[in-house]
């Protein structure tokens, strides 16, 4: 779950790109960014239940967690909407907005720097996130929820 942040600093800029010059597979671009959106609700779930353990880590050994980010408040605003911002993903209008899509990854390019990256193993999150990505294209596909298509009257 922790690939799904990394590979979505990767492939959203390309699929901006791609939607903002106009190219002629704009549909799938679009239907590609809204899947990848679809996906950081994942890394969202993911990054509360660690959020939940190191608030019960810190509760069992008696530390003082009133004090914790005392000192960046904008730290603590920003884990936060990382975890909340993905979840307006599950509107239809949302999924497929470029501006959203911008904005989060602003956000998470200013939570998760470059240099804190874990590129270890790379060779097997590649096709993991990539097997995820087809697997949820294909889900949203059966359940007419993506941007391109009709929904079911």
């Amino acid at each position: 779950m922790e690939f799904i942040k990394i590979a979505y600093c990767v492939m959203a800029p390309l699929l901006l790109i791609l939607l903002f010059i106009n190219a002629p597979f704009k549909k799938c671009c679009t239907n590609l960014l809204a899947v990848s959106n679809i996906l950081l609700i994942g890394n969202s779930i993911f990054l509360s239940w660690q959020l939940a353990g190191v608030y019960r880590l810190m509760k069992t050994y008696s530390i003082n967690y009133d004090h914790f980010f005392e000192d960046d408040h904008g730290l603590m605003l920003r884990v936060v909407l990382v975890v909340l911002l993905p979840l307006l993903s599950f509107h239809r209008f949302f999924r497929k907005n470029k501006i959203f899509s911008i904005l989060l990854l602003v956000l998470l390019y200013s939570v998760y720097p470059l240099s804190s990256w874990n590129t270890y193993d790379l060779v097997f999150k590649i096709p993991s996130y990539l097997c995820l990505l087809c697997s949820a294209y294909a889900l949203l596909w059966l359940l007419n929820k993506l941007p391109y298509q009709s929904p079911v009257v």
